[in-house]
């Protein structure tokens, strides 16, 4: 074992007992289960220590003074209640722990280790949001602010969701960055199935709660694709989700916490939140005060209207899927598990117990917000690709109804769905990661030319990224870049000169210009420029293609400084010698 991977293991453990010892005295007088009081309170302390981050940097002190200030606090709570309560903190048995939740446990750190060694395998993805976040980390490790604004009042950069990027800071004041943003998000989307699980021992659902967990965690896709594209924030914010749905079961003043912290963490989130919460509530008074045929007839009039407006104003994205095959394959590929949900959603519909009617309207809600914002009315909420991502924690809660219904309840049957689930989501977990670790992974070239930048002492220069793997020049080494993938450019650079030095780094007019910027510049040119020129990362269309770059690079003006795979020009000459 490398001591690469100790080091991110170790993280993943610090991030996991730090956060949840700042969020459990909060729950000390709760009448709950082990496992659930557990992830309740890791999803407590991430908005505790965001939040905190984020004050300080309001009030203008370092966002590390209230964080540390917040875990001093939360480990003191914790080292008294432990003496206390000594009897109940001695052994397993005492923690009420059951077969199902060893196995939700060690499912659980089964999908930690595939994360963690997934990226430690990865030296990290070429360019796109992993860079804006790992850069918006560096900004705060350097003392700047990252502002904080509200959606549709402030300006992208403003209101840009900051709540993970001060949470990892702290964890970054102590780790190196590049593991903090590959560890971090891997922990959190672990925690967000293990509040699903929860959701459904609290609804004494006992049948299908081992299903539901290792289907919301390995079966759908929708749930580590924010490790692939990057979704940081939306990963924290889908976590907050479950946890506000959790807290309106078993703790309703958690919600005074959580809601706030989802908004912190991606606003989008906060609109499906507060549409699922209204949904089941709706659903629990008509319950108690209409008949089903009541209900039904109320239903099927909102349907006949839902159906009557989508004529008129279609969706968008749902009718590409159908036109497009190769995004119907990956459409299907994605959500085929979600044919066991249709079985549980007729099971919930006949049984109509407490469970079902929040998978119902859960689902409901989250179908409903997406063809709206798919076909104009909500459009301001987000895409109808990403909001359909969170689809999956409904329909992991009816697919396992439906599995909890199949195995009879004979505990081998259940025990053999589990290890057959077990073993395809695995699979098919490290085959989706893998398959886009070739085509969108950062060659080990680039990386170890990052790294000697690192240890070049070149605070003082100026990088002149030609492509997008260049911004990790920035995130990595601290070196400012003059095309930054987030935060606003600071380097005296006029960016038009870019594709010029790509076509003639020798041009009488570039070398001119260079040199009236009085500074040290270096002049980075990918491993993928060179060896791939035209090459365009997936999933990001935004981007333009790796330029075919020019390397004739005139001897009497540049110095050649590195040259393995990657190549760094400084300018001007004599300036880095």
């Amino acid at each position: 074992m490398g001591d690469e991977l100790i080091l991110q293991i170790l993280l993943a453990l610090s991030v996991l007992g730090v956060t949840t010892i700042c969020g459990l005295p909060l729950l000390r007088s709760a009448g709950m289960r082990f496992i659930t009081r557990i992830a309740l309170s890791f999803a407590l302390g991430y908005v505790l220590l965001s939040t905190a981050g984020i004050a300080g940097a309001l009030v203008r002190i370092d966002p590390i003074v209230p964080q540390v200030s917040i875990v001093l606090a939360g480990t003191i709570l914790f080292a008294r209640l432990y003496v206390l309560h000594r009897s109940e903190a001695h052994g397993s048995g005492s923690l009420g722990l059951d077969r199902d939740d060893w196995i939700v446990l060690w499912v659980g750190t089964l999908y930690l280790i595939m994360g963690i060694l997934f990226f430690d395998r990865l030296v990290m993805w070429m360019g796109g949001d992993a860079v804006a976040h790992t850069e918006m980390v560096r900004m705060l490790l350097e003392g700047q602010t990252l502002p904080i604004g509200l959606p549709q009042l402030d300006s992208y950069w403003e209101y840009y969701p900051k709540g993970f990027h001060y949470y990892a800071y702290l964890w970054a004041k102590v780790f190196p960055i590049l593991d903090v943003i590959q560890t971090v998000p891997v922990v959190i989307t672990a925690v967000t199935p293990l509040l699903l699980y929860s959701l459904a021992r609290e609804m004494k659902q006992d049948a299908a709660s081992a299903y539901t967990f290792v289907l919301a965690c390995l079966a759908f896709p929708a749930h580590y694709s924010y490790l692939i594209w990057g979704g940081y924030p939306s990963a924290a914010a889908e976590m907050l989700l479950v946890a506000a749905v959790l807290a309106a079961l078993v703790k309703k003043w958690a919600l005074l916490v959580l809601l706030p912290g989802i908004l912190l963490s991606h606003a989008r989130l906060l609109a499906l939140a507060i549409v699922v919460l209204f949904c089941w509530e709706l659903s629990e008074r008509l319950r108690r005060h209409l008949t089903v045929l009541h209900l039904s007839v109320i239903l099927g009039g909102l349907a006949i209207l839902a159906m009557a407006y989508l004529t008129v104003h279609r969706p968008e994205y749902f009718v590409s899927v159908v036109s497009d095959r190769s995004l119907a394959s990956e459409f299907v590929a994605r959500w085929y598990p979600a044919l066991l949900a249709l079985f549980g959603g007729a099971i919930a519909s006949v049984r109509r117990e407490q469970l079902d009617r929040l998978a119902l309207a859960w689902a409901g809600a989250v179908i409903l917000i997406v063809l709206l914002a798919d076909s104009g009315p909500l459009s301001f909420v987000g895409d109808a690709d990403r909001m359909l991502l969170v689809l999956y924690l409904p329909l992991s809660l009816l697919a396992a109804l439906a599995l909890g219904r199949m195995d009879g309840g004979d505990t081998r049957m259940k025990a053999a769905f589990l290890l057959v689930l077990i073993a395809v989501g695995s699979a098919s977990m490290c085959v989706v990661l893998y398959s886009y670790a070739g085509a969108w992974g950062l060659p080990q070239e680039d990386y170890d030319a990052i790294m000697w930048l690192s240890g070049q002492n070149l605070s003082d220069a100026v990088c002149i990224n030609l492509d997008e793997t260049g911004a990790w020049v920035y995130p990595l080494t601290g070196i400012r870049v003059t095309n930054p993938r987030m935060g606003p450019g600071t380097s005296p650079f006029d960016r038009s000169l870019t594709p010029k030095i790509i076509a003639d780094p020798s041009s009488p007019d570039v070398i001119r210009a260079l040199g009236s910027f009085k500074a040290r510049y270096l002049i980075y040119i990918s491993s993928v420029s060179v060896s791939r020129p035209g090459y365009v990362p997936p999933f990001s269309e935004y981007n333009q293609i790796y330029p075919a770059a020019n390397l004739s690079y005139s001897e009497d003006s540049y110095d050649l400084i590195y040259h393995n795979g990657t190549y760094i020009f400084g300018f001007p000459k004599g300036a880095f010698l």
